[in-house]
């Protein structure tokens, strides 16, 4: 019996949704492949929610009227979209900052550990959501907290508490990039609703706006986002958190360079009334926030000023990959890796994980790796979180190149 998307299991799931948008993205015409990927998973081919994803565009008409699908598909579309038809949400997974560009370039008076605590939230709060959409509590064990920071205290139970308060009566504003100012408004909405303090469990219950939920869970056209490895800023301090996730939201353009007014980047750093002149704004905050990426990312920024008359009137930042860094690492895996096999050490996107698995996951001389009764599509879930392991990409190299995967 065909299901509904709502009815798969998370993994099962988070599958299917990264394989639309992977097919989505390269594939763009071929409608019917994406059914047939459907089919697959047993999904409704009435479902609003799978159309979503099979369809995130409205479908061109010829040019007498008659529908372009093709005729496999013709009967299981609804006669008239939905009003979310071009909305699909992006699911990612637990290593990745993912949040709204609106939320990025909001004004904030944070310090590093209430900034901190907003990040650290956002694979949290997709997790909960994808499982419970409605959910507005989120529990925040502070082991974990002080283990991704790398926070040694005994008592930062309390301290994580006095962060939770403290967000409670601090508000983000919008900036209007093009007036180059705050968007006035007389609504202002706190970070953090309410904070429950379990004392014997060391947790945080944490309830968040629904505004503030929202920019860190829907991802789509009408809400464009920015997405960075968690990793990437658990050693940055306020300044360099900052700043990389304004380059951040450029990351995946060819041409690696953004532009802010003096205005917007004094209030983004907080500093309208501190470091006034030129020269001190730049040294210890831009220049302060530059080297604290460079010794912790593999990223290397530089700057230029642009001036209306001798006022310094903009920053544009221009930044690369250090390449002294990715030189060092590709000597190690030269050494240790065998020539004839897929790179060892190669990176996959979540997209190409779930691509590979299920073409995999087809292939016979898999058959040693695939556990008891299960279907095709659970072996395909379980290859996908092998692919994960660089050792496991290794061992299984003689089949992803039959499959068409291959090493850069």
């Amino acid at each position: 019996m065909a299901k509904k998307l709502s009815e798969l299991d998370n993994n099962n799931r988070m599958y299917f949704e990264t394989l639309m948008d992977f097919m989505n993205e390269t594939w763009q015409e071929d409608l019917l492949k994406r059914l047939k990927v459907a089919q697959k998973f047993g999904l409704d081919l009435t479902d609003e929610d799978v159309l979503q994803l099979i369809a995130p565009t409205p479908l061109p008409s010829q040019q007498d009227g008659s529908s372009s699908l093709p005729a496999v598909a013709e009967s299981a579309l609804p006669a008239t979209p939905s009003a979310n038809y071009a909305a699909a949400t992006k699911i990612y997974g637990e290593n990745w900052i993912v949040l709204q560009n609106r939320l990025l370039n909001a004004i904030s008076n944070l310090d590093l550990n209430e900034r901190r605590l907003i990040m650290f939230l956002s694979p949290l709060v997709r997790k909960a959501v994808d499982i419970a959409p409605y959910t507005r509590t989120f529990i925040v064990r502070v082991q974990d907290f002080q283990a991704e920071y790398g926070i040694k205290s005994k008592r930062y139970y309390e301290e994580l508490a006095n962060i939770c308060n403290s967000l409670q009566h601090k508000t983000y504003e919008f900036w209007n990039f093009s007036k180059n100012q705050k968007y006035k408004s007389k609504v202002k909405v706190s970070w953090i609703t309410k904070g429950d303090y379990k004392d014997n469990q060391g947790e945080v219950h944490i309830d968040l706006h629904n505004d503030v939920v929202e920019m860190l869970t829907v991802f789509d056209k009408a809400n464009p986002f920015t997405k960075y490895e968690r990793q990437m800023i658990v050693n940055l301090g306020s300044y360099g958190i900052i700043l990389f996730e304004l380059i951040a939201s450029c990351m995946h353009q060819d041409h690696k360079q953004k532009t802010y007014t003096i205005e917007y980047l004094r209030e983004k750093f907080n500093c309208v009334n501190t470091y006034l002149t030129s020269t001190d704004f730049k040294r210890y905050v831009l220049d302060r926030a530059i080297k604290d990426i460079e010794k912790n990312t593999p990223y290397s920024i530089s700057y230029t000023q642009n001036k209306k008359g001798r006022v310094v009137s903009e920053i544009t930042f221009s930044f690369k990959e250090i390449s002294e860094k990715s030189k060092n690492i590709k000597t190690k895996e030269k050494l240790i890796r065998d020539p004839n096999t897929v790179d060892m050490f190669a990176k996959m996107t979540d997209a190409q994980r779930f691509l590979f698995a299920n073409k995999l996951s087809e292939l016979p001389e898999m058959g040693e790796y695939s556990q008891g009764t299960e279907s095709y599509q659970q072996f395909a879930v379980r290859i996908a979180e092998m692919l994960q392991d660089p050792e496991k990409i290794k061992e299984l190299s003689p089949f992803l190149k039959k499959v068409g995967f291959t090493s850069k």
